[in-house]
Parts: C-alpha cells; structure tokens; sequence
C-alpha cells in the first residue's frame, strides 16, 4: 500500500532495517540505501512530483570536516527545488556530544544552503543519528529554524555529558516516528499542490 494511505511502516521496510543495523559494515553501506527506500517510499506519487537524491556537501560545509564522512540526501521537487533534507550519521554519534553538537551544526550549514531555494513554506529537516531522529523546521519567510541552534555552553571547558542529549530521543522506525514522517509528508504535499 501507499505511505498515504498506510498507517505504520511496512513490514519489509522494517525487516531491511533490522537486517541492514545487525551488519557490521561502514554506516555509508548500512544506511544510504536504507534511508533512500525509505523515503522514495514516503514521496511515491502517481506524477513523478518529487525525486530523492545523495548530495555532496559544497565545499564550504565540508572544507574543515574533510575526515568526517558526511551522508546527505534531499527530496527535490520536478523542478529540483529541495523540499526535504536528511542527513545521515551512523548509531554512535547519538551517545556523544561532541558529535551531537557536530550533527546539529551541519543541519544548520545546509539550512544556510539550502532555505533560499526551498518553493515552500516550511523546509524539513531530519538528523538521523541510525534510526534516532531530530526533526527541523526552517520557515522561509521569516528565516528561523527550529530548533535553534545551541552552541557549546563554555568554550574553555569541554562538553558536558548530557549536552544535546534526548535530542534525538524520536525512533523514526516507531510508530510515533510514522507519524511524525507522515505529518511532515503530509505537510509538503498540500504545499506542493498549492504552487
């Protein structure tokens, strides 16, 4: 059935996951494809009205990261406008927050990217940490996004533990992250349909 009319994730999709995490090979392997069924899933319409595609981060977002592997993919609408970014890190940046903060800091370079080219109202956004998701929301018009970004609380001391932590507490693969994904879905259709 279509991700519009489902009301959990299908089973199979659910089944790669599993199979796919229990793998131990690098999380560029493990989660690209993942990630790319999941949301061609989520955007599959009868008129070929938006394409998922990787992304290479301009060299600018990646100039000062060159050892940190960054996974990025956008829904793009048919005239290659983003309307949806993801951006993809294995499991273990969840429990450490200097990885928490480097995820949310890259979310917030290709907002600064990506925002001035979005058609719609509201740019998505999705951190996925392995299935720990944190959603965002850039508003055009008024140029925010939530959430705000937060930097280190003292630059001469290093993180604390518990920095960021919880951020990330939403399971995309749980029900509540179906439905979080299908509010978002949902959101950029009526959008789109009102271009």
């Amino acid at each position: 059935m279509p991700f519009s009319v489902d009301t959990n994730w299908p089973q199979g999709l659910s089944k790669i996951f599993s199979i796919c995490r229990q793998q131990n090979q690098p999380f560029e392997y493990r989660y690209y494809g993942l990630y790319d069924k999941l949301l061609n899933y989520c955007f599959e319409t009868d008129c070929f009205q938006f394409f998922v595609a990787p992304q290479h981060p301009p060299s600018k977002l990646n100039a000062h990261n060159a050892v940190n592997f960054i996974m990025f993919i956008v829904v793009f609408n048919k005239q290659c406008q983003p309307v949806l970014i993801a951006d993809i890190k294995d499991d273990g940046w969840a429990g450490k927050p200097d990885f928490r903060l480097a995820a949310d800091e890259q979310v917030h370079r290709w907002y600064d990217s990506m925002m001035p080219e979005c058609p719609l109202p509201r740019l998505w956004g999705l951190s996925l940490l392995g299935t720990s998701l944190r959603v965002y929301c850039g508003d055009i018009a008024m140029g925010t996004l939530q959430p705000e970004y937060q930097a280190c609380p003292d630059l001469n001391h290093i993180l604390p533990l518990n920095f960021l932590e919880g951020e990330w507490d939403l399971d995309i693969l749980s029900q509540e992250g179906f439905n979080k994904m299908k509010e978002i879905v949902t959101d950029i259709l009526t959008a789109s349909a009102h271009m």
